[in-house]
């Protein structure tokens, strides 16, 4: 009889541990989702009180964004280290929620799967957003994470065993969560809605919840393929652009200025200004062609308008949040204006007084069909505004200079970087042209900054229209903001309510007619080749050719797009239509003429140096002290012992010898690696090199004459 009771006591005791380790599992992979969805929330929308509102508004949703961390924790259960795993993903969503709400700070784009790939570029615009203790406090945070992560790892439990019947159970409760997930996402029809609205990413993350945006951010890439996509449809569609039409025999330089954060205040209900503070620009829309251009993006993702601008193709078509520049437009070439223009001879140019390595320009325009490209790393006269951005003045001599760099027509992208935020944090002088008297949300400081920014952007643009008016070169400028600015502009701060509108103008000297007309800013370059008789490319004909307002024509442009990037290129008979350009750093080669001796060492002269020039000689970096755009002083003593010429061996025939066989491969010699000759090469702040001079030999210096 006791012995019954101790049976059904230990069964019972048993018992309680099994339900006790069910109650464990169920705090674990139930609760802390639940929590993680509540906090991440709350950082989404800046506000504790906004978290918990979203759980009750739209369960739902709230739902299938907690089903989706479920499901990554669930992980946990296949590893002997189970402990450690499951607070490793945790930590992950948690640090994605903090990252995202740090991004909103500066930007109004959330943070999306991309973010990760512009890394690179993120470092190198950091110091305009963060400051020293900013930083420090980052390298803390990360360094007590990883350190928290180690001690983990090494103290957590550690399953001893893994049972056939445990790993039979996680599979369960995976299969089981994943089709919760399945279910939802077939039933509810909020949860579907995100697939046709994240136009606006802004609000879909507010709509739809940072989780589950963020990893259709990592699935939805590229241009979907057309269900119809065949031979005959891309046939059908081409058969609709006038194939007839000639481009006309006026050839003007074309210039596209893309204006960094640039709008028009006024639209900004409550904000009043002491004076205009872009007076060249509303001048030219009173005069010359002009209208509302709808951009894909706010607050941020400048290069995503430029893809449009350049391509003429729909960046929505892509994946949410994508930037083509970092994913196809890396290996693969696309129509843009400047393949089109190429065939009548143009030669296109850029002009961008930031990093040449910025969102990977330096490698992408290639792909674009760009013959030039002078970032800032090839300028002088560069100065700095209060945030560190170079000012935009120095583009104007630049944009000149590509005009009279060839003798043919030419396309010059010019973009500036002036009024780029961050816009909080930063003095203002007292005798600053455009004063603040009122402004939304108690902002007035940041509204300072970035007007008396404007007003800059705006003097350079009245410097280059007046320049251009000198020129006898008939000449059409295209001027538009990418975007607005990060300034947590909402909704219902515009007159207009549109957060994806700026403005733009064309000016011309050649009498063309005034027009008012919005546009799409994939729209924007083929409408201004329609205005000067330039018909030439497949994208190009077909915006010129189509009604913009009727569904198929954007059927119709996704057709082409995916046949081009991602297809069969059935438009171009199966061929690929565009090869990379050999695309050349800077308008004008930077060159040495000479080395010669003065009173501090050894001074380099030279042609285009600029403050981003590195000396190398015998493929050693010489401490060198830039001078102006012909002289740089070399500080270091330069080492030359010159070498013995090898003996020919006995028998050697000269045919032997690989200069003296014309047909014998030889593999390229960098022109670092030339001995007892000095190169310069141009790096950016991150050490890479955009461009380098022809090696001049010792020998052929003023120094080598000296000696011999």
């Amino acid at each position: 009889m006791r012995a019954d009771l101790g049976y059904k006591g230990d069964i019972k005791m048993k018992d309680k541990k099994q339900w006790k380790r069910i109650a464990v599992y169920c705090l674990r992979y139930i609760a802390i989702p639940v929590l993680l969805e509540l906090i991440i929330e709350s950082l989404n929308r800046k506000s504790v009180v906004s978290g918990f509102l979203y759980l009750f508004e739209k369960p739902s949703l709230f739902l299938f964004n907690t089903l989706i961390i479920m499901l990554t924790v669930s992980v946990a259960l296949f590893f002997k280290r189970e402990i450690f795993v499951l607070t490793l993903i945790s930590s992950m969503w948690l640090i994605f929620g903090v990252v995202n709400f740090v991004i909103l700070s500066f930007r109004v784009t959330p943070f999306s799967a991309v973010d990760i790939t512009l890394l690179e570029s993120a470092i190198s615009v950091s110091g305009h957003y963060l400051n020293a203790r900013n930083i420090a406090m980052i390298a803390v945070v990360a360094v007590l994470v990883f350190g928290s992560m180690i001690f983990l790892f090494k103290k957590a439990p550690k399953h001893k065993h893994t049972t056939q019947k445990k790993l039979i159970i996680s599979g369960i409760s995976v299969a089981l969560v994943a089709f919760a997930i399945f279910f939802l996402r077939l039933r509810s029809h909020s949860v579907q809605a995100l697939e046709t609205n994240y136009t606006n990413i802004s609000e879909a993350y507010e709509n739809y919840g940072f989780v589950y945006c963020f990893t259709n951010s990592i699935i939805d890439t590229g241009i979907g393929k057309p269900d119809d996509y065949s031979p005959e449809r891309v046939k059908q569609v081409l058969g609709r652009l006038d194939s007839g039409a000639k481009s006309s025999a006026e050839r003007p330089n074309v210039i596209f200025i893309q204006l960094e954060s640039f709008f028009d205040v006024r639209t900004i209900k409550e904000l009043k200004l002491s004076e205009d503070a872009i007076p060249n620009f509303h001048k030219l829309q009173k005069e010359y062609s002009s209208g509302l251009l709808t951009v894909p993006t706010v607050g941020a993702g400048t290069v995503n308008t430029e893809f449009e601008v350049l391509t003429g193709i729909s960046q929505k078509d892509f994946g949410a949040s994508e930037y083509p520049y970092k994913t196809i437009l890396r290996d693969t070439t696309s129509e843009s204006i400047c393949y089109d223009l190429k065939k009548l001879g143009y030669t296109s140019h850029c002009v961008h007084n930031n990093e040449g390595t910025f969102y990977g320009r330096n490698k992408v325009f290639k792909n674009l069909g760009f013959d030039t490209f002078t970032s800032m790393e090839f300028m002088n006269g560069l100065e700095d505004n209060p945030n560190g951005w170079k000012k935009d003045a120095v583009l104007t001599e630049e944009i000149l200079d590509t005009l009279d760099s060839t003798k043919g027509p030419d396309f010059t992208l010019g973009i500036t970087v002036q009024s780029h935020g961050k816009y909080q944090g930063f003095e203002v002088p007292g005798d600053a042209k455009v004063k603040v008297l009122k402004a939304p949300d108690d902002m007035e400081e940041s509204y300072l900054y970035y007007v008396n920014q404007l007003y800059e952007v705006d003097k350079m643009i009245g410097e280059l229209t007046a320049a251009l008016e000198k020129r006898e070169e008939k000449t059409i400028l295209v001027l538009y903001g990418d975007h607005l600015p990060s300034l947590d502009i909402k909704k219902e701060d515009l007159i207009d309510s549109n957060l994806y509108q700026t403005q733009y103008v064309v000016w011309d000297n050649m009498g063309l007619a005034r027009m008012k007309q919005n546009l799409a800013s994939y729209q924007l370059y083929s409408e201004v080749l329609e205005r000067i008789g330039i018909r030439e490319g497949n994208i190009t004909k077909y915006h010129q050719n189509a009604y913009w307002r009727t569904k198929s024509y954007y059927e119709d442009l996704k057709v082409l797009e995916y046949d081009m990037l991602y297809g069969e290129n059935y438009a171009y008979n199966g061929q690929k239509p565009f090869e990379p350009t050999d695309l050349a750093m800077g308008t004008r080669p930077v060159k040495i003429t000479d080395v010669s001796r003065n009173g501090r060492g050894c001074l380099l002269t030279g042609e285009n140096l600029t403050p981003y020039a590195h000396v190398l000689f015998d493929g050693s970096e010489l401490s060198a002290e830039w001078i102006d755009d012909k002289h740089i002083q070399i500080l270091d003593e330069v080492d030359y012992e010159p070498e013995e010429e090898p003996e020919a061996s006995p028998g050697a025939s000269p045919a032997a010898s690989p200069e003296a066989s014309p047909g014998a491969e030889k593999e390229e010699e960098k022109k670092e690696d030339i001995p007892d000759a000095f190169l310069v090469q141009i790096r950016t702040d991150g050490g890479t090199v955009l461009g380098e001079s022809e090696a001049l030999l010792w020998k052929d210096t003023s120094l080598g004459k000296a000696g011999q």
